[in-house]
C-alpha cells in the first residue's frame, strides 16, 4: 500500500493522547472508541492511500472496415458481428470504430444503403485505424483491437502499426472478409456531362456489358447522398444505362456509382463534373414581378432585376426573362444583342403581358433581330381592311355628373386607339338620337375628340331607334369586323331590338353592352348581346369604364389581346411538362395572340389554335413564348396551382445553355506525375478576353493537399496549369483565384487500387494477429477472454475509508440517543 500524502499520518499520534483523555473523564467507553475510529478513518483517507491490483476485465476495440472495397451484404455481416459482440461484452469496455483513409467511432458508416459507400471511392488505411484505436483503449483495462477487413490497404504501412502494437502489448485478432468479388459486368464506356446547373436533371449514360441478361439495379451518388436510382435490365452482350439525376451543389464534385445484378457482381464507377448555379436577368415591366422571382428562387437561380431595357453587360448570364414588356420599344442595339445571346448559346423566355403591343410594320419590311430569335411573332391585331365600330351612347339627364364624364373619357380612349383605316362612329341618344361623330375613317381623330368633349347629358331614353340607325350605319361598311357598343344607364322599352340582334348576327356584326348602376333592364342587355354574339357588362362601380370599353372594342375586332376564360390544351407532351398537370391548373383569363413559325414546337394552345407555349432551337441557344402572364391578372388560377412552381421550373431549366462557354478538362500526366488542368476558351465572337495577368490556381486534395499553380498560356485562347501531386490518390479540385466564369472550378480523380483489387489478403491479416499475439478468425466468444493476462493497476481506498468513517459515526450518534438500547449504557 502507497500513500499520497504521508505526512497527514503523523495525525494519528494524537488520536491516542486524546483517547486516554476522554477515558479517564467520561463512562461512555463505546463512543470514545466509535469517535476515535472515526477519526482514524478520516485521516487515513486523506493520507491518500493506493493498493496495487490486478485487472482482469477488458476493453475490446472492434476496428470494422468500410472501405470502398467492402460490399454492402459485407458491411451487414460486419453490424452482425459488432452486435454479438455487443451483447456477450458482459462488464468488459466495448466500442466500435469504423475506418477507411479515416477512422471514425460509431456503427454510422457500417449501414449497407449509406450513399457514402460509393462516395469518393475511398481507401484503407489499416496502420491509422490500429493507432487511433489503440490510443483510445482506457489503460486501467487488459486491451485487445479486432480488426474486421479483407486486408486491402492501399495507405499507411501496417509494419508500423504491428510493432507499436508489439511495443505496447495489445493483442490483435483479425477476422477476414470476402473482399470484392470480380464482377461479371464490364464497363465499355462511361458519359458524365463535364459542367451542368445546380438543381437540373442531367443524365449518365453507360454503356455496360453483361454474359446473360439480368435486371440490375444503378445507383448515382455525390457529396454523401444518393442523387440517381434506377432499374434496368440488361441485355446479353452491351446495354446502353441511363440514369437521370439532380445535384445542388455548386463546385466541382465527384459522382460514383454503381451496377449490381444478382449474380454478376457490382460494376463501380466513377467521374467528375462541375456545377454552376444559373443567373438570370429579370426585365419585367410589372414593379412586383408577380409569382416569378419565389420560383426562381426556389428553385436556385441567381436572379438580378432590370427594369426596362437589357443592360449593358448581359454575357455572364445564362437565361434573360423579359416580362411584360413592350419589346417593340426596344432599341436595335438591345434588339441585336438579345438575339445575339441567343444565338452564341444563351436563353430567352418571353413572357406576353398586356404590355406586348403589336406594331404596324411597312410592306414587305425585313424582321427586327428579337423577331428572329422568337419562336412565334405577335399576331396582327386587325384586318388590312380595317375595322368599323360603333359607340352607341346614352346622354339621358341620369348619366348627367360622372358617367357623363367618364362615358366621354371612353368614347375618346376608343378613338385614340384605333387605327387611321379604321372607322369609328359616336351616336348618342335620349328620346331621339344623333350622331356626335359619324361614322368614317378614323382620319382625323383631334377633330373627332372635340365632337365627343361636347356631349352634355340631356333628355330620356329610347334605346331601339338608336340601335337600329348604328345597325344602318355599319351594315353597307366594307371592314372585316363590324362591332356595335350599347352603353346605358336607363330602363327603355325593347322595340325590335331583339331581331335587330338576329340580323346583326347574320351580317356578322356584334353587338355588345354595358349597363351602368343597378337601375338598367339586365336581361333584356343580356339579351341583345347573346343574340348578336357579343358581351353584356354590368358596373356598378364605373371607375373602370373606359378599360372596359377598351377591352369589349378590341376583343371583338381582332386585337391581339384576348381577355376571357380558356383551358389550354397539350399539343404534344414534351419533357418539359413530365410530372405537370396543366388540366388542374385551371382556365386562363386573358392572353396575347402569337402566330407559331413553322419550325417551332408549339406545346402548349389556346382556343381557335392559338399558341400558349412555344420553344425552338435558334442557333446554340433557345427561346421560348408564353403567351399570358405570371401574375394575378391572367394567371390568377395558375398561381395557386400546385403544379405552378413546377412548370416554370422545368420551362426555365430547359432554356439554360447545353454548351459553356469555357472547356475545361484535368488529368494525369503519367509521364510527369503531374496534374494538369486546361482550359479552351470558346471562340464566338464576343469579345471576351482572359484577364491580364491570369490568376492563379490553387489545387485542393486529400490529405490536407493545397498547393497553387500557375496557368500559362499555350495557344490560342488556351490556357493550362501543371502541379505535381505527389502520389495521392483521390479527389483534386482545382479553383482560379478570381475570373471563375472565364477559368470555372474543375475537378480531378484519381482512383487508388481500392476498385481495382478484388478478394482478401488474408496473408496480411494472418502477419498481424501473429506478430501482435493474437488470433485469426477467432469466434465471437473468445473476443473478450483475457487468456491469463490482467493489467497492474491501483485502486484508491480513500473513498472507502471515507464510506466507513461515515457510517461509525451514524452508529454513534444513534447510539447517544438511545435507539440502540445494547450499546447505550456504554456509548
Amino acid at each position: 500500500m502507497t500513500f499520497g500524502r504521508e505526512w497527514v499520518l503523523l495525525l494519528l499520534v494524537a488520536l491516542p493522547v486524546w483517547v486516554w483523555w476522554e477515558w479517564s473523564r467520561s463512562l461512555r467507553r463505546a463512543g470514545i472508541v466509535l469517535k476515535a475510529l472515526v477519526f482514524a478513518l478520516i485521516i487515513l483517507a486523506l493520507a491518500e492511500p493506493r493498493m496495487v491490483v490486478f485487472e482482469q476485465r477488458m476493453a475490446v476495440g472492434v476496428l470494422a472496415d468500410v472501405s470502398a472495397s467492402v460490399p454492402a451484404e459485407q458491411l451487414e455481416r460486419e453490424r452482425g458481428l459488432a452486435q454479438q459482440m455487443e451483447s456477450a461484452r458482459g462488464r468488459n469496455l466495448f466500442r466500435v470504430i469504423s475506418f477507411d483513409e479515416s477512422t471514425l467511432a460509431g456503427e454510422a458508416r457500417l449501414a449497407p444503403d449509406s450513399g457514402e459507400r460509393l462516395s469518393a471511392g475511398r481507401g484503407t488505411n489499416i496502420e491509422a485505424a490500429l493507432r487511433n484505436a489503440m490510443a483510445a483503449l482506457p489503460e486501467e483495462r487488459v486491451p485487445r483491437l479486432v480488426l474486421i477487413s479483407d486486408g486491402r490497404e492501399n495507405a499507411g504501412s501496417v509494419e508500423r502499426a504491428i510493432y507499436q502494437a508489439r511495443l505496447r502489448g495489445v493483442p490483435i485478432d483479425t477476422i477476414p472478409l470476402q473482399g470484392r468479388t470480380r464482377p461479371d459486368l464490364a464497363l465499355i464506356s462511361l458519359a458524365v456531362p463535364a459542367q451542368a446547373f445546380s438543381g437540373e436533371r442531367f443524365p449518365i449514360e453507360a454503356l455496360v456489358e453483361s454474359p446473360r441478361a439480368s435486371a440490375a439495379d444503378v445507383v448515382l451518388v455525390a457529396e454523401g447522398k444518393t442523387i440517381g436510382r434506377s432499374r434496368v435490365n440488361l441485355g446479353e452482350g452491351q446495354t446502353l444505362v441511363r440514369v437521370w439525376a439532380q445535384l445542388d451543389a455548386v463546385g466541382a464534385t465527384l459522382v460514383s456509382g454503381a451496377v449490381s445484378a444478382e449474380g454478376l457482381g457490382e460494376l463501380q464507377f466513377q467521374a467528375t463534373m462541375t456545377l454552376r448555379r444559373p443567373k438570370v436577368l429579370l426585365i419585367s415591366g410589372d414593379q412586383e414581378s408577380g409569382h416569378l422571382e419565389p420560383v426562381l428562387a426556389a428553385a436556385g437561380f441567381e436572379v438580378e432585376r432590370a427594369t426596362d431595357r437589357l443592360p449593358p453587360e448581359i454575357r455572364d448570364f445564362h437565361l434573360i426573362i423579359a416580362n411584360n414588356l413592350d419589346l417593340e420599344q426596344w432599341p436595335e442595339r438591345d434588339k441585336g444583342a438579345a438575339e445575339r445571346f441567343v444565338r452564341e448559346g444563351g436563353g430567352f423566355l418571353l413572357i406576353a403581358g398586356e404590355k406586348n403591343l403589336y406594331l404596324e410594320k411597312e410592306e414587305n419590311a425585313e424582321p427586327d433581330d428579337l423577331t428572329r430569335m422568337l419562336p412565334a411573332e405577335l399576331a396582327p391585331p386587325r384586318a388590312p381592311e380595317g375595322t368599323a365600330v360603333v359607340l352607341v351612347l346614352d346622354k339621358s339627364s341620369s348619366m348627367e355628373g360622372k358617367k357623363m364624364e367618364l362615358a366621354r373619357q371612353s368614347a375618346i380612349g376608343l378613338v385614340e386607339n384605333l387605327r387611321d383605316i379604321d372607322q369609328v362612329g359616336v351616336l348618342v341618344f335620349d328620346n331621339s338620337f344623333q350622331w356626335t361623330a359619324p361614322l368614317r375613317r378614323n382620319a382625323r381623330p383631334e377633330e373627332t375628340r372635340r365632337l365627343i368633349s361636347g356631349i352634355i347629358a340631356d333628355g330620356g331614353t329610347q334605346i331601339a331607334p338608336a340601335l337600329r340607325e348604328a345597325f344602318r350605319n355599319i351594315e353597307p361598311s366594307k371592314a372585316v369586323y363590324k362591332h356595335i357598343l350599347l352603353l346605358t344607364d336607363g330602363i327603355s322599352e325593347e322595340g325590335d331590338s331583339i331581331a335587330l340582334a338576329r340580323e346583326a348576327a347574320k351580317q356578322k356584326i356584334t353587338i355588345s353592352t354595358v349597363g351602368l348602376g343597378q337601375d338598367v333592364n339586365r336581361a333584356y342587355l343580356e339579351r341583345v348581346a347573346q343574340t348578336a354574339e357579343g358581351k353584356s357588362h354590368f358596373l356598378l362601380d364605373i371607375s373602370g369604364l373606359a378599360q372596359l370599353v377598351l377591352r369589349d372594342v378590341m376583343e371583338h375586332t381582332g386585337s391581339s389581346v384576348m381577355e376571357k376564360p380558356v383551358v389550354p390544351e397539350i399539343v404534344e407532351r414534351a419533357e418539359i411538362l413530365d410530372g405537370v398537370a396543366v388540366s388542374e391548373a385551371g382556365p386562363l383569363l386573358g392572353w396575347v395572340k402569337f402566330i407559331a413559325k413553322p419550325e417551332a414546337e408549339t406545346l402548349l394552345r389556346l382556343e381557335e389554335k392559338d399558341p400558349l407555349l412555344v420553344r425552338w432551337q435558334y442557333g446554340l441557344g433557345r427561346s421560348v413564348v408564353f403567351a399570358s402572364d405570371v401574375k394575378d391578372r391572367w394567371a390568377a388560377n395558375w398561381v395557386g396551382w400546385p403544379g405552378f412552381d413546377r412548370f416554370w421550373a422545368n420551362v426555365l431549366r430547359d432554356l439554360l445553355p447545353r454548351s459553356a462557354p469555357t472547356r475545361t478538362e484535368a488529368y494525369l500526366d503519367s509521364s510527369s506525375g503531374e496534374m494538369v488542368v486546361r482550359y479552351e476558351l470558346a471562340n464566338v465572337g464576343d469579345g471576351r478576353q482572359p484577364p491580364d495577368p491570369l490568376p492563379d490556381l490553387y489545387v485542393l486534395g486529400p490529405e490536407g493537399f493545397r498547393k497553387a499553380a500557375r496557368l500559362e498560356r499555350t495557344a490560342a485562347r488556351t490556357y493550362e496549369a501543371r502541379l505535381a501531386i505527389e502520389g495521392r490518390f483521390g479527389l483534386f479540385r482545382a479553383r482560379a483565384a478570381s475570373d471563375l466564369e472565364v477559368f470555372p472550378e474543375v475537378a480531378f480523380y484519381r482512383p487508388n487500387a481500392e476498385l481495382e483489387e478484388h478478394g482478401a489478403d488474408e496473408a496480411l491479416l494472418r502477419k498481424i494477429a501473429e506478430g501482435t499475439g493474437g488470433r485469426f478468425n477467432p469466434p465471437v466468444s473468445q473476443v473478450f477472454d483475457a487468456a491469463g493476462r490482467s493489467i497492474q493497476t491501483t485502486m484508491n481506498l480513500w473513498p472507502g475509508l471515507l464510506a466507513l468513517a461515515i457510517l461509525l459515526n451514524l452508529v454513534e450518534l444513534a447510539a447517544r440517543k438511545g435507539w440502540l438500547p445494547w450499546l447505550g449504557r456504554w456509548a
